[in-house]
């Protein structure tokens, strides 16, 4: 059977565009009065009339062109770069941010789908984390293609926290390493230092606190010693 890619949905993508195309216009517009009040206050008569006085229509309007043109451009990065996912009979295919992770169909026991889209094995491993997209699109598709139907439940959930000092001092500088690289925007390095953090019984999530910010939480597993 032909793989389904599930992806952010048109709406999302709609009015993320609108959004965004919406917020730089409108900043454009703002930077392009505040140049030319700064403008006026010295001896500049303008260039061929554009900010030579405060509201003067066409820089404003050139301004506003390139906050639009800024605006359309960071909506496409971010469709780009959210995750795609390709579900078919044989295996999961998930690709973000430069980061992309295939995992067999015969290795999956067991799915979380919230916040997160996570596929565990028989042990509770997780074989693959990615922020999940178009939930209800993705929790069919799952099922369709004879995946075990997503649990809203994480494994493990009661066992995450974000208390660095219950780990080695190995897997605590992985940890640090793998937040910065987070703050970086390198999340083909992030998945990586996950895959070795998951190599040594430790579980990894990434929780939004605020626009600007990411809490790390971990747990370890069951049968796994220190």
């Amino acid at each position: 059977m032909d793989a389904t890619v599930v992806s952010e949905g048109r709406t999302r993508r709609l009015s993320l565009t609108v959004g965004l195309m919406g917020a730089g216009a409108l900043l454009g517009a703002l930077v392009g009065f505040v140049v030319e009040f700064l403008l006026s206050l010295g001896d500049f008569s303008g260039i061929f009339g554009i900010a030579s006085r405060p509201g003067e229509p066409i820089g404003i309007l050139i301004m506003t062109g390139i906050g639009l043109l800024l605006g359309i451009v960071a909506a496409a990065t971010i469709i780009a770069e959210s995750p795609h996912i390709e579900v078919s009979d044989r295996d999961i295919h998930l690709r973000w941010k430069g980061a992309h992770v295939r995992v067999r169909k015969d290795l999956i026991t067991a799915i979380h789908l919230g916040e997160d889209l996570v596929l565990y094995c028989r042990d509770g491993t997780e074989l693959a984390r990615v922020g999940a997209v178009n939930p209800q699109v993705l929790r069919c598709t799952l099922i369709h293609h004879g995946y075990p139907t997503p649990s809203p439940v994480q494994l493990g959930e009661e066992d995450f926290t974000s208390d660095l000092t219950l780990l080695d001092d190995t897997a605590q500088r992985i940890i640090r390493a793998r937040m910065k690289a987070l703050r970086a925007g390198n999340s083909d390095i992030a998945e990586i230092l996950r895959r070795q953090l998951v190599g040594m019984g430790v579980m990894t999530r990434d929780l939004r606190v605020s626009r600007i910010s990411i809490r790390t939480e971990f747990r370890r597993l069951q049968s796994t010693s220190n």
